[in-house]
């Protein structure tokens, strides 16, 4: 079945996990990094990722777009988290390989790895979910 994006901003309003943020000017709801946005001047939805563009938030592109509309609101919010996780556990691999390359810090040797290890542990709990959806 394929969602419409007011069918996937329904689905949000309804999803236990997603956080209100609400405001004036449009209605909105946050969940593993996907903020699905419905404005109240003229109804345009449309779906961010926070984890990506720094100040601003990306909007997904049509590709992005594409597990959400194929597999409803939930499974694109996991493939979104997961693409964030591997993204950041690429940052955190090249951050070590320097260190160790480097000045050999032990602490921030540690801290890094500790910070794969949360990374990773947190990709874990997103592909069971996916897996069990």
């Amino acid at each position: 079945m394929r969602y419409t994006l007011e069918q996937l901003f329904n689905q949000a309003v309804l999803d236990n996990l997603a956080v209100n943020l609400d405001s004036p000017i449009a209605e909105a709801r946050l969940v593993y990094g996907c903020k699905i946005v419905r404005e109240y001047e003229d109804g345009t939805i449309f779906i961010q990722n926070t984890a990506k563009g720094g100040d601003f938030y990306k909007v997904l592109t049509e590709e992005e777009l594409e597990p959400f509309i194929e597999n409803g609101w939930r499974h694109g919010v996991y493939v979104v988290a997961l693409d964030n996780y591997r993204r950041k556990l690429d940052a955190v691999e090249r951050a070590i390989r320097q260190e160790m390359n480097g000045r050999q810090n032990p602490k921030i040797i540690t801290s890094l790895k500790s910070h794969r290890e949360r990374i990773l542990n947190k990709y874990n709990i997103v592909t069971q979910k996916l897996n069990h959806e």
